[in-house]
């Protein structure tokens, strides 16, 4: 019975299994058409709709290798008048002609990362085997085959569709990137006879009209040219860094020189993970129209095959419905990439195209995901787990997942307000020029506290890196944040520092626990120490509970005992909470330890509040940011390009503005020997009345 039920199994794969396979292979290119649009928006950053896509790009390439390998090595001999429940092989030939169409991909998603489009080589090799193992297959049965012209049509359509996307990842690869970063018909409809510097990079001319939505777009593309040589190189010449940022600065607002980088993120989405570069002008057109063509000549002349009715009623459905789909599909792909291309609006603006169009592209939402996520050292606490759950969890070995678990209870995220770019813009903007420039970057933070600390704080504050800072600023952060909440403005308008100082810490300290691989270069190799020691001595000096706040913890901590010269009762807490065995591995920096701890936080809230209660959350929000432009600068740059798939970072448009600015790591200290661009630049009035 059991022997009787295995070989019926077997007997129905064989028969169904290239069937099935077939319309999975469909099914996933439909999927990855209709929801890789959404990989720039905020969707790109949710577990449901990341995991989906991913497992549909990776099942896509292997479920279309697999079935062309079925399909070459099948043994089928049934025509199509035979009661074998197996394919004819004609029309299995035909059918495998369609799976290089789906290697080919969808126009909206040749990669998912950044590192895809460097298998560019084991994608050619691929390209060449499966075309290879088809014309085998169709010429082993070319004597006997009745569908030989439309399989070499569709054939044709699919090694060309798989050819751009050969020539896609080619083009996103690491060492080609750049080389034509924008295509000749994309620098002619954005802007024409405007010239090109010595780097062959367009001129940018200077933005006088903010309402004039195709000129902002042309000189999105201009600016597109800097991002570039931020990724890849060559470094500008000082003239031409000059040129763009005076073209920044000429922009004036800053909802318009955000609207120019949220642009230049889908630029660089497009460039990195999409066809368009390839598909869009004269070529792509053509080669387009001929896929299209092909297309549609196989239904014609498949429908006009008499014998094709002899099939089997499902066979005969299955073909019309790949044909059929291979045109829809198609169609709708080009339709959607179209509708959110940022690049093909900006090569096919004409002066004549009406600016509530352009105006249509500037105010798209779905760029990047437009949040900021959030994440702070006392809801860790608070939102902890019991004791016992611990326990229970290191005797199952779970202790991995429970931190993933808590890990998810304590994120949230914000929506990315104007406020707060408003506030970090004219930040960048107004950072000081010449030695000063060298100051704000390697004393992070320090300059602003010359005439706020005393000596000792001073020297607290001296001893501390990047890293040790980080903690300690955002400990400081909340503990002032708890305290001070009933704060608000003298004056409506009065900026409101608090929230956007809570706001950057959080998202700060989200980066260095969420996100190593973002802070990798910026932050210090004990970093995971430093944080786990700071949360055993929260937890020994407030220990867990069900109704534990954060307003609770603060106060306590507020509440300990603080000397002036840093130590506290904690320090014994500390070296009884050291892990047993790895005390050589895990122990902090020499200088770390009574400055990294709960003391150095304690103490510098206290420094702070002797000030006017509005400007501890002034001078926190600008250390702050300057913390966050130090990460952003010196954060490797493909890690920047690696978010632009993932809906992106607020980190990432710091990045940019900062290149633009002249303040990257390649170029700030050759600009600061330049002549600083002339002020006054035109502003808005309701953002002039937020300013201090």
């Amino acid at each position: 019975m059991a022997l009787s039920i295995t070989d019926n199994a077997k007997k129905l794969w064989d028969a169904w299994n290239i069937r099935g396979l077939i319309i999975l292979s469909l099914s996933l290119q439909a999927s990855l058409i209709l929801f890789a649009p959404l990989r720039k928006g905020r969707f790109a950053r949710k577990f449901y709709f990341r995991w989906p896509i991913w497992l549909a790009y990776l099942s896509a390439d292997w479920v279309a290798t697999y079935t062309i390998g079925l399909i070459f090595t099948s043994d089928s001999h049934s025509t199509c008048t035979s009661t074998s429940p197996s394919p004819p092989k004609d029309i299995l030939v035909f059918w495998a002609s369609f799976l290089l169409l789906h290697l080919g991909g969808p126009d909206n998603i040749t990669s998912y990362a950044l590192e895809d489009n460097e298998f560019w080589k084991r994608h050619l090799f691929v390209l060449l085997l499966q075309v290879g193992f088809t014309l085998y297959a169709f010429l082993k049965s070319f004597s006997k085959n009745e569908l030989w012209l439309p399989t070499i049509l569709v054939l044709f359509a699919g090694i060309m569709k798989y050819a751009e996307r050969n020539v896609a990842l080619f083009c996103a690869s690491f060492h080609h990137f750049g080389k034509d970063w924008v295509s000749p018909h994309v620098k002619r409809g954005a802007d024409k006879g405007k010239g090109e510097t010595e780097t062959g990079l367009p001129i940018p001319v200077q933005f006088h009209d903010t309402e004039d939505h195709t000129s902002l777009l042309g000189t999105t593309v201009q600016l597109f040219g800097n991002v570039k040589s931020a990724l890849v190189g060559p470094l500008l010449k000082i003239k031409e860094q000059m040129r763009i940022r005076e073209t920044l600065l000429s922009i004036g607002r800053s909802q318009k020189v955000l609207q120019v980088l949220e642009i230049e993120l889908s630029l660089l989405y497009e460039v990195l993970h999409t066809k368009l570069p390839v598909i869009d002008g004269k070529s792509g057109f053509n080669l387009r129209i001929a896929n299209f063509g092909c297309i549609l000549l196989a239904i014609i002349t498949f429908s006009l095959a008499k014998w094709h009715y002899q099939l089997r009623q499902f066979d005969m459905l299955l073909t019309y419905g790949l044909l059929i789909a291979a045109l829809a599909l198609d169609s709708l792909s080009i339709m959607l990439l179209v509708k959110y291309s940022d690049w093909y609006a900006i090569a096919h603006f004409k002066d004549t195209v009406k600016k509530d169009a352009a105006s249509k592209v500037i105010e798209r939402q779905h760029r990047w995901c437009n949040e900021v996520s959030q994440l702070n050292c006392l809801t860790y606490h608070v939102k902890g787990m019991p004791v016992w759950l611990n326990k229970l969890a290191d005797i199952l070995h779970l202790r991995s997942s429970l931190k993933v678990l808590k890990g998810f209870r304590c994120q949230s995220t914000r929506n990315f307000e104007n406020p707060l770019w408003q506030f970090i813009y004219y930040e960048v903007r107004d950072f000081p020029e010449d030695t000063r420039i060298n100051e704000v970057w390697l004393e992070r933070g320090k300059v602003l506290l010359k005439d706020v600390m005393n000596g000792k704080q001073k020297k607290m504050l001296d001893e501390l890196d990047y890293t040790q800072s980080l903690l300690v600023w955002h400990i400081a952060t909340e503990l002032c944040y708890q305290k001070d909440n009933k704060y608000e403005p003298k004056s409506k308008k009065r900026t409101n520092y608090r929230p956007i100082c809570k706001l950057l810490s959080d998202y700060m300290f989200y980066l260095a626990v969420k996100q190593p691989t973002i802070m990798d270069s910026v932050l210090d190799k004990n970093w995971s120490t430093m944080f786990k020691k700071i949360s055993k001595m929260i937890q020994s000096e407030v220990p867990w509970s069900f109704f534990l706040n954060e307003k609770n913890v603060s106060r306590k901590i507020l509440d300990m005992k603080v000397e002036e010269n840093g130590t506290d009762s904690v320090e014994e807490v500390e070296k009884d909470n050291e892990d047993d065995g790895d005390n050589a591995e895990n122990s902090l920096p020499s200088h770390g330890e009574v400055e990294i701890s709960l003391s150095s936080a304690v103490l510098l809230v206290r420094g702070l509040e002797q000030q006017d209660n509005h400007y501890p959350w002034k001078v926190m929000s600008k250390i702050w940011v300057e913390l966050m432009c130090y990460a952003a600068i010196n954060c490797r740059p493909n890690v920047h390009a690696q978010e632009v798939s993932q809906g992106g970072e607020l980190l990432t448009l710091v990045w940019l503005l900062m290149n633009h600015m002249g303040l990257g790591t390649k170029n700030y200290t050759t600009l600061k020997q330049s002549s600083r661009s002339p002020a006054g630049h035109p502003e808005s009035a309701s953002e002039d009345e937020g300013q201090p």
